[in-house]
């Protein structure tokens, strides 16, 4: 079986800071929404990383979404599971330099 990035998932495990919050998210130019369950955790790995997760629920899934979060209370760990190719990159810079153009 061949392993792409695309199919390789990454788990991280932690403790959730705070409790899970239900929202919208909107997907598209024309406003579409869709609920998006959001967690804040802190890894217990050292050293510990906050990190913000977003699950997205179908639109008109939003009692389902709300009934997710209810299940996340502060001081639950967590696993949680992302496709490699989903993660996003949240940096705090100390400094940003200028870079010639490549060619």
């Amino acid at each position: 079986m061949n392993t792409t990035h695309a199919d390789t998932e990454l788990a991280y495990t932690g403790i959730l800071t705070q409790a899970g919050e239900a929202r919208h998210k909107t997907i598209d130019g024309q406003g579409h929404t869709v609920p998006v369950l959001v967690l804040h955790l802190s890894t217990d790995t050292a050293p510990a990383r906050p990190i913000y997760v977003e699950q997205h629920f179908p639109a008109g899934h939003e009692a389902q979404c709300a009934a997710a979060a209810r299940r996340y209370h502060k001081g639950l760990r967590v696993t949680v599971q992302a496709p490699v190719l989903q993660h996003r990159l949240s940096l705090v810079a100390t400094h940003i330099h200028t870079e010639p153009p490549h060619v």
